[in-house]
């Protein structure tokens, strides 16, 4: 691999750890303050039926104490030349209502793992051989999500998955809804919505029988650069008991603990 793209791997993985702690995530709605880019001015159309099938997603999600899936995700970063590339990332999610979570993130970008208890949130970077822990700030999942800062997309594409609403989420600052049609997704149909808002378009599949994600792609619409993030699901599991231990840390003997200081991380800009 080119040696600019390693230092830019690297550096976006401190980033990605500091963003870990702090449960920094994306949230599709991405209000944001910046000018829209001119475009064409899109029909302010809202498809009940759309909002109806993300609603029985939301609550599919909500009802279940515990959850677990797979993630996929092409993220977009910025390349030397100033292009975005899509790097691959591999990820394992574990939570259980409503206050204890794991991430196993794998891939091209940072393989390290995030353990939330509630009490206490870790991160292991596996291959850099450290981990750093503090106590956590908020005591539930929602909490961490909601007072977290914006700007760690390429962390946690599916954070809106893990909230106790993921549709109030996911339709805040919504200008636009509909219905694309139904395809298939690995063999599982799906339910094919579009949404807008401030400066995002984004899109998602919803499997007609089992109301659960299985692929969604948000595309930023502001900018020089517009980076576009994909991230397909698979390996559902909800209301199945999870063991105690799996959101006990896990930290290897040789790692070294660091302290955890956000401003002296490299930025990912």
């Amino acid at each position: 691999m080119n040696p600019e793209f390693n230092k830019a791997g690297r550096k976006f993985g401190c980033a990605a750890l500091a963003a870990a702690i702090l449960l920094h995530g994306s949230s599709v709605a991405f209000a944001e303050d910046k000018p829209m880019a001119q475009a064409a001015p899109a029909q302010a159309i809202k498809d009940e039926r759309a909002l109806t099938l993300l609603k029985g997603m939301s609550d599919t999600l909500a009802q279940s104490k515990t959850l677990g899936f797979k993630a996929r995700s092409l993220v977009p970063i910025a390349a030397p030349t100033g292009q975005f590339v899509s790097l691959f990332g591999n990820s394992r999610v574990v939570m259980q209502r409503p206050d204890k979570l794991l991430v196993e993130s794998r891939g091209d970008l940072f393989p390290s793992n995030l353990y939330y208890t509630g009490k206490t949130v870790t991160a292991v970077a596996l291959d850099q051989k450290f981990y750093v822990q503090r106590e956590a700030v908020n005591a539930t999942i929602d909490a961490a999500i909601q007072n977290a800062n914006p700007g760690a997309d390429a962390l946690a594409p599916f954070v809106e998955m893990l909230v106790s609403d993921p549709y109030a989420v996911l339709t805040d600052g919504m200008l636009t809804a509909m219905v694309v049609g139904q395809s298939s997704i690995d063999g599982v149909k799906t339910d094919h919505l579009a949404f807008t808002a401030k400066g995002v378009d984004w899109e998602i599949w919803i499997g007609a029988q089992d109301k659960l994600p299985r692929l969604m792609v948000v595309s930023h619409r502001e900018g020089e650069r517009q980076p576009t993030f994909t991230v397909a699901f698979s390996d559902w599991m909800l209301g199945k008991p999870v063991p105690a231990n799996t959101f006990n840390a896990v930290i290897p003997k040789e790692a070294v603990k660091l302290d955890f200081k956000l401003t002296s991380l490299p930025s990912s800009k």
